[in-house]
């Protein structure tokens, strides 16, 4: 169940997803294959150049004829930043994934996790003087099949609501590099429950996206490096379940039991951790246009996460004075947190303009791991030797954009 709460961050390479998500949506078609070139011209005095008529003049025929049939070209959901920098209006987009985890294979009655992912974004794309804009609304959730993980057995989990204004191309050296950079900012709002206990007022997320295209045949390349950082507002550093009278109005349940138990003298019943601060990531991506409907992608990103500090003091008393398993003090002053890496690695096929079907890997994991008495770089892609954690899944995503 780690990677379910880790999601989140998670969309910002997972491909499917409208690239008005953020800054840093993985797939992409050549910008020149999205335009589809008119049957016919018109000349100046209004009349209909008829060398232009593919009924007649075969070479206008053979031009139009490839984009009539590259479902990916016509596609309505942007792939490119200089596409989406195009496009105006009201956009919708619709997804359907299945994760599977590894660790259904290793034990199916004690680590099988099958989990879908419903998700929904409407996208306003708009010019305020000559910069071209795109305001995105995302609403997505995870329900769990097999045997919840969570203590209380609940499947069901709604995720934050993201706000995202992406400017999509909006600095492009066409002269030399052919390099565009689309700068972003993100909102995170709390609607799941985890945000909620843990008083999450808003995360803001700043990025931006260098991308590249190169044309390669009939299809090409597409290269892409991210780079994104965010600060979480919260009401309380402490991420915890708040203590509350045992006759405090709903605080028992329909047969009486109290819900939350705590000593009277204290703020919280129980305590999850301190909150996230300072957040930064890295990453890349690269998607190869096969010149048809497929598209292949791969990429991968690490992240680093700080907390907020429970004391700035290493000499404080009340630190915990026990050792964890590798002689390390447990409890710490200053900032904790912690590193994770995610990587993927598939194929997208567009079935129409409007539907796509993703099959990929994807792998969410921490870079390095403990053998012994050394770390040792896990494989950027897979985590099989730790099948059983579910940190590598088989997706398969249905995804729909009107």
């Amino acid at each position: 169940m780690k990677h379910l709460f880790s999601a989140l961050f998670t969309l910002v390479l997972i491909p499917g997803v409208a690239l008005a998500d953020d800054a840093t949506a993985t797939t992409a078609v050549n910008s020149e294959q999205a335009q589809t070139a008119p049957a016919t011209t018109t000349t100046s005095d209004g009349k209909k150049d008829e060398k232009a008529d593919p009924k007649k003049d075969p070479k206008a025929a053979a031009a139009a004829q490839p984009q009539q049939q590259n479902a990916l070209a016509n596609a309505v959901q942007a792939r490119t930043p200089e596409e989406q920098a195009r496009q105006g209006g009201f956009q919708f987009a619709f997804g359907l994934d299945h994760w599977l985890g590894t660790g259904t294979f290793v034990n199916s009655e004690l680590y099988s996790s099958l989990i879908a992912a419903p998700s929904i974004s409407a996208t306003y794309l708009f010019g305020v003087g000559g910069i071209r804009l795109a305001a995105n609304l995302r609403l997505f959730a995870f329900y769990e099949y097999t045997l919840s993980d969570a203590q209380n057995g609940r499947r069901f989990f709604p995720q934050d609501t993201r706000l995202t204004l992406v400017a999509p191309a909006v600095f492009r050296d066409k002269a030399v590099t052919g390099i565009a950079v689309t700068p972003s900012v993100t909102f995170v709002l709390p609607t799941s429950p985890e945000s909620l206990t843990a008083g999450l007022i808003t995360t803001v997320a700043a990025g931006a996206a260098i991308t590249r295209s190169v044309k390669a045949g009939s299809g090409g390349f597409d290269f892409r490096i991210t780079v994104t950082g965010s600060y979480g507002f919260f009401t309380n550093p402490v991420s915890g379940v708040r203590n509350r009278p045992g006759s405090a109005p709903g605080n028992r349940d329909a047969i009486g039991n109290q819900i939350v138990i705590g000593r009277p003298d204290e703020l919280f019943a129980a305590v999850n951790g301190m909150n996230p601060a300072f957040s930064g990531s890295l990453g890349g991506s690269i998607n190869w246009r096969t010149g048809g409907n497929l598209l292949m992608f791969a990429g991968y990103s690490y992240a680093r996460s700080f907390n907020q500090a429970a004391t700035l003091d290493p000499n404080d008393p009340t630190l915990p004075q026990a050792l964890d398993s590798n002689g390390m003090q447990v409890g710490r002053a200053g900032m904790g947190g912690g590193d994770v890496t995610r990587s993927f690695i598939g194929a997208s096929y567009q079935l129409n303009e409007h539907y796509n079907l993703d099959l990929y890997v994807f792998t969410i994991q921490s870079p390095l791991r403990r053998e012994g008495d050394k770390w040792v770089v896990r494989a950027p892609i897979g985590s099989f030797v730790d099948a059983a954690t579910n940190n590598t899944s088989f997706i398969v995503s249905l995804g729909a954009a009107y």
